[in-house]
């Protein structure tokens, strides 16, 4: 959709669907509209269109006298509550109720009092074509509201409303001059996090775009919008993993990416808890093997989207990504340390963030789900928080930090106060309309906990010319030394040893402790051994 007219539909359903602009005394009257339509149309059916023009003024006396009986249904039955939440049955047999009354309560007046001096008489069929139609009528426009209403705040207003700050807005002019008519690589291409960045990064019209994602089918989605809504730009689409060496190798040889967006990565903790191996493979050895390409065909720019899981990790994949973080580090500061002079080498940067709402995977469509079911919706903690960012302008800021670095840096996003997850399952339940949906706590899953940290104990940081953006001053590795531990570490995560990988990631990153999880007996065996 064109971004101004974006915009305006945001305003307009901002406003449309606040409580102050759809308030009940306005659904109210677009039931009597509606009612008062359906009268006209039964009558003119009853009577002919050319009876009802030229009886025009007393018929509508007599059904607007008709109408205050029907809104007495409505009063009664409540039909102006919820009109935008979960259309259940008792919804539109409350509606039903409402019309029946007010049909009967028009017949009853009318068999009582005597209107002709004032008004035209109804025949008693007409409030009964009237209940049906006016039924019907009523229903149709709960269930187009309804909807109307779900994709608004599935597309637009949802994910905006539960970010307790406003979105971050970025320099996207400076972001264009550095990708226009540039050759672009997005690893993890057809993900929540890489899909946006190929849209973002599309509509600055790079000379080529190189897409890697080992996804068939989102793949194949992303081409599709790729080729409708941008044809004019030169696209590639790559199943592959990113572990496939010869393979990567191939795409870079052959189109000579001038940056490369890496996004690919396994997320989830608990997967990764249960495969550490699979974890290092992908995760590790895939940045590495990116990395090393990157340096080896001159790329300009190599940005890695990291987590805040990385920092102080309890868990095998917030571990995997502070060693990815390692690697592009101790390279970019290798390769600076050793060039020619006016030798232009590749630079490493990485950009740090928590969780994004309505991610693949994430809480909200999880949650989302288990509203629909009915619930429980489950939450593993009363007091778990995190960070969270929207998608957009989680990859607006990636482009922007991709435009500040100068090689080395590990970017830190402002993403505000935490959020407990518990308030948005509730805030999500509210949402939907639902009453009857239960929270359940079901407690810390392996390697989960309670929030999240963006920096180490000891690390500081640095401003940038984007108040949100920091840089984080870590501790340095040396990169031989890296190269070596790695090789090892590569090579148990082949024999599939559970623990012994665990073990030598313990030894690469001493912070890592675990929790809530099979390794925590590694954690007191190395503590013993650096006591002994």
């Amino acid at each position: 959709m064109n971004k101004r007219y974006q915009g305006i539909v945001q305003d307009f359903s901002s406003w449309y669907f606040s409580r102050e602009a759809f308030p009940y005394w306005v659904v109210s009257v677009l039931d009597l509209l509606l009612i008062l339509v359906s009268m006209m149309l039964m009558y003119s059916l009853v009577y002919g269109p050319a009876n009802l023009v030229a009886n025009g003024y007393p018929v509508l006396y007599a059904l607007l006298i008709d109408l205050i009986f029907y809104g007495i249904g409505i009063r009664i039955f409540h039909t102006y509550a919820d009109v935008t939440k979960i259309l259940a049955f008792k919804d539109l047999a409350r509606t039903a109720a409402a019309t029946f009354l007010g049909s009967v309560l028009c017949v009853a007046f009318r068999w009582a009092i005597d209107l002709l001096p004032f008004a035209t008489e109804i025949p008693y069929r007409v409030f009964f074509l009237t209940f049906l139609s006016a039924t019907a009528a009523l229903w149709l426009w709960r269930v187009v509201a309804k909807n109307l209403f779900e994709y608004v705040r599935r597309h637009v207003r949802e994910e905006v409303e539960l970010l307790p700050r406003q979105e971050i807005e970025v320099n996207m002019e400076r972001i264009g001059e550095l990708l226009r008519d540039r050759s672009v690589m997005v690893t993890g291409a057809a993900g929540s996090i890489g899909s946006e960045m190929v849209r973002q990064i599309a509509e600055y019209h790079p000379a080529k775009l190189i897409l890697i994602d080992h996804a068939e089918t989102p793949m194949h989605d992303l081409m599709l919008e790729v080729r409708q809504k941008w044809n004019t730009i030169d696209a590639t689409f790559m199943v592959s993993t990113i572990t496939n060496a010869e393979r990567m190798e191939q795409m870079f040889k052959k189109y000579r990416p001038d940056y490369v967006f890496h996004a690919a990565a396994y997320k989830h903790v608990p997967m990764m808890e249960d495969n550490p191996g699979v974890s290092i493979i992908n995760n590790v050895m895939g940045t590495r093997i990116l990395a090393d390409l990157s340096t080896r065909y001159k790329v300009k720019k190599f940005v890695m989207i990291s987590t805040d899981k990385a920092v102080n990790p309890t868990n095998v994949m917030g571990c995997s990504k502070r060693l990815c973080e390692i690697y592009v580090q101790s390279l970019n500061t290798y390769l600076t340390s050793n060039k020619e002079a006016h030798e232009e080498t590749t630079q490493f940067v990485t950009t740090r963030f928590g969780n994004v709402l309505g991610s693949n995977g994430s809480v909200i469509p999880l949650f989302k789900k288990q509203i629909e079911a009915g619930g429980p919706v489950t939450v593993t903690h009363p007091d778990i928080i995190r960070f969270f960012m929207l998608i957009p302008e989680a990859c607006k800021l990636v482009l922007e930090a991709g435009t500040m670095g100068n090689g080395g840096e590990i970017f830190v996003f402002d993403m505000g106060h935490p959020v407990k997850i518990a308030d948005l399952a509730k805030r999500l339940i509210q949402n939907s309309g639902r009453r009857d949906v239960k929270i359940e706590y079901t407690g810390l899953r392996f390697g989960e906990k309670l929030y999240e940290e963006m920096l180490f104990k000891g690390e500081e940081e640095m401003p940038t010319d984007h108040p949100k953006i920091r840089v984080a001053k870590v501790r340095q590795y040396e990169y031989n030394s890296i190269c070596e531990q790695f090789d090892k570490l590569m090579s148990l995560a082949r024999t599939a040893d559970d623990m012994e990988v665990v073990r030598m990631m313990k030894m690469i990153v001493p912070e890592f402790k675990s929790n809530n999880s099979r390794y925590e007996v590694l954690d007191r065996e190395l503590e013993r051994k650096k006591h002994a």
